[in-house]
């Protein structure tokens, strides 16, 4: 069964970039940091949050929704996608997922994170 994961940042153009880019994952897309909240409280599994750092004022940041995440389930896996500059941010929440954002290297941290798809189709051996 593919990995869950929840991708989350108010750039709508890059939120579906980077879904696309995970085709074959099962991934829930959201713009709105509150709303991927309620879908972090209701789903049965999830293997990873990726977040964007900062969202319009009123709405939690990043870290706060990873720290909210990651309190609700302990086994959640974090990429904060943040400028260089904003690393430290993603200290004991996650790993720096760094703007701009290479979409090969996307694929390629998932992976390293919480495995591919076809690894999770392949029959026991």
């Amino acid at each position: 069964m593919p990995a869950r994961i929840v991708l989350v940042h108010d750039d709508v153009e890059l939120l579906q970039s980077m879904k696309v880019a995970l085709a074959g994952y099962d991934v829930a897309a959201f713009d709105n940091p509150m709303t991927a909240l309620a879908a972090l409280q209701s789903a049965k599994l999830i293997d990873l949050l990726i977040t964007g750092l900062r969202f319009p004022a009123g709405q939690p940041n990043g870290v706060s929704l990873a720290l909210m995440a990651t309190r609700m389930r302990p086994l959640v896996k974090v990429l904060i996608a943040a400028p260089p500059e904003d690393a430290h941010h993603a200290d004991d929440v996650g790993e720096l997922l760094p703007y701009p954002i290479d979409l090969p290297y996307l694929v390629t941290i998932v992976r390293g994170l919480i495995g591919g798809p076809e690894a999770r189709r392949q029959p026991p051996g």
